[in-house]
């Protein structure tokens, strides 16, 4: 009698911005998938607010802190506008529950600055392997900070915007570590080799996809093991797919419009746009993609 086949699981780490939820949407369309939506970026986050509220660090295992961490998960519902699950923010039972996952094809999107401490990379699962999806640093902060103004500004009192001219990433992104995005995927890419989780991991270049779809999708799956068909090239524009996916607050991805929105509302991979002169961009834009460089390029030597 044949044994059943291995499971595929895959985990993409990724930062802002890089087409990972419209990827993800893509291939939501294959039958078998189970989606796992940012656990650890959730957590992350949890414990950002958390300890900016309370002054404490948030428990990373919900046992015994279930108190505490319904605190967390309130505090950061409260601040993004979404409802999150308490029960699902510890790190400990986000690795537990990847683990425990039995869908053909397990797929999981999740940001590399969640795991960027020795003390959380702990939690990642085992028996998965690892992808690493990167852009170009001026597209990938260009775009965040379109996307990171409009949600400030949609979160401040009427009368209060703020400028787009006196905005700046590297002071005013009080929610995630923008200046450290690059570094903390390459960290973490070092760190899956080293300690034996992927010894091969993948690099996929998000703008490559845009450029290249049929091609560097179809080589994606390969190698990973997810069956592909040119099918996969075209997709519902509802919204309604993620009501599938396993996400920290069930509706997440269409609560935050300004981070999802383009990507849930997606049908397919939009061509490359033309780049920003250097000489037109923002100068939070171009001090933190200078500063980001080198960690892109090194990924770019391992890229598909």
């Amino acid at each position: 009698m044949a044994s059943d086949p291995t499971p595929v699981r895959i985990i993409i780490w990724c930062l802002p911005r890089t087409i990972s939820t419209a990827l993800v949407k893509c291939l939501s369309t294959i039958e078998g998938l189970e989606v796992w939506f940012e656990p650890f970026c959730y957590s992350a986050l949890a414990a950002r607010t958390y300890k900016f509220a309370c002054g404490r660090d948030a428990p990373l295992v919900y046992e015994g802190n279930e108190e505490a961490l319904a605190s967390a998960a309130a505090i950061l519902s409260s601040v993004i506008g979404s409802k999150i699950d308490a029960d699902r923010i510890a790190y400990a039972t986000v690795k537990k529950d990847l683990e425990s996952a039995r869908g053909k094809y397990v797929l999981v999107k999740d940001m590399a600055f969640a795991v960027r401490k020795d003390s959380t990379r702990a939690y990642i699962p085992t028996g998965f392997r690892h992808v690493f999806l990167v852009r170009h640093p001026v597209r990938a902060y260009s775009s965040y900070r379109k996307a990171y103004l409009k949600m400030a500004n949609l979160l401040r009192d009427e009368g209060e915007e703020t400028n787009d001219l006196s905005f700046d990433l590297e002071v005013d992104d009080v929610a995630l570590p923008s200046k450290t995005f690059y570094k903390d995927l390459y960290s973490l890419w070092k760190y899956v080799r080293e300690s034996g989780l992927d010894a091969d991991p993948i690099v996929l270049d998000a703008d490559d996809l845009l450029a290249r779809p049929s091609e560097v999708l179809s080589k994606f799956c390969r190698l990973v093991g997810l069956p592909y068909s040119d099918s996969l090239l075209q997709w519902d524009s509802s919204t309604a797919v993620a009501d599938s996916w396993k996400a920290p607050g069930k509706a997440v991805a269409k609560d935050l419009v300004t981070m999802y929105e383009t990507a849930m509302k997606s049908s397919r991979f939009m061509p490359l746009s033309e780049p920003t002169p250097r000489g037109q961009l923002p100068n939070d834009v171009v001090r933190l993609s200078d500063a980001s460089m080198k960690s892109y390029e090194k990924l770019q030597k391992s890229k598909l």
